[in-house]
């Protein structure tokens, strides 16, 4: 069966090796685009939580998976601070759920332990 990567980069043209970045950028906030590259010249891991969770959700193959990626995202202790917790310098989980939507079958409602997609905006 094939992952979420594999589907993605199929619908989208682009290489395995690509599927990182490319998901990355599809997914973060849009007002963040500016400043990500002055966050990551002061601080190159400030975005290593977003980099786990796609590297998670690459090898998905059905939605609960992608649910329990993200639960860990929130959960994670790389996932603090200002910027990303009010500020929304980060990606959105809930643009990676539509996203994942797309390629993955449905496997039930959300965890109720996924705190969080209330608060992210698109």
């Amino acid at each position: 069966m094939k992952n979420f990567q594999d589907k993605y980069c199929e619908a989208h043209g682009c290489a395995p090796a690509d599927f990182h970045r490319r998901l990355f950028w599809r997914c973060l906030h849009r007002h963040a685009y500016p400043i990500v590259p002055l966050i990551l010249l002061f601080n190159s891991d400030y975005f290593a939580a977003d980099r786990e969770l796609i590297a998670g959700v690459r090898r998905a193959e059905r939605m609960n998976q992608v649910w329990e990626e993200i639960r860990e995202y929130f959960l994670n202790p790389k996932h603090t601070g200002w910027l990303r917790r009010k500020a929304n310098v980060r990606i959105s989980a809930r643009r990676l759920i539509e996203i994942s939507k797309d390629f993955l079958p449905a496997t039930g409602a959300p965890p109720s332990a996924y705190a969080g997609a209330e608060e992210d905006r698109m």
